[in-house]
């Protein structure tokens, strides 16, 4: 009899200590207590010379992205000059080896701004460094423009800081 309550005893501390173990496994798996990229970022974008890397200040423009948790992206912006509107960008990020460095990929649809006809889309790529601060990132990003078939029509470079909403 008392064999067989210290079994029931020694199980139950098992299983509840399984149960609450496995709790904190995962929740450190998702990074609670961690530096998260995760969130809403006011973003200012830079163009700049892709072959000299000088930046086109005058050209710069405001933006807002989120960074979901499990790695999608969605990002609103409108360039400073308006000829052409867009859809929403939606996209892909990730964390890269090293404290703070990610990547990331977005697409959105380009529309003529006078008639709405569909003009292709834009894709930017690029890598991220989220600051030791923790409320800060910059970027560096390359562009590419598809016209309606799919065929590349040009190609841009640019810089970027966000800091975190709050």
């Amino acid at each position: 009899m008392k064999n067989r309550f210290m079994q029931i005893i020694v199980g139950t501390f098992l299983g509840l200590l399984m149960l609450f173990g496995g709790t904190q496994l995962v929740s450190a798996q998702d990074g609670e207590g961690q530096d998260r990229l995760e969130g809403v970022w006011r973003v200012t974008i830079t163009p700049r010379n892709c072959v000299t890397g000088v930046p086109i200040p005058t050209a710069a423009f405001a933006a807002l992205f989120t960074f979901h948790k499990g790695g999608t992206l969605s990002a609103w912006f409108q360039n400073s000059t308006i000829t052409i509107t867009r859809s929403p960008s939606h996209g892909l990020w990730q964390r890269e080896q090293g404290w703070g460095d990610y990547s990331f990929k977005f697409v959105h649809l380009r529309y003529d701004l006078a008639t709405g006809a569909y003009l292709g889309s834009q894709v930017a790529r690029g890598t991220l460094r989220y600051s030791e601060r923790r409320d800060e990132f910059t970027t560096d990003a390359q562009t590419q423009v598809f016209d309606v078939n799919g065929n590349l029509t040009s190609t841009g470079c640019a810089n970027s800081v966000g800091t975190r909403f709050e």
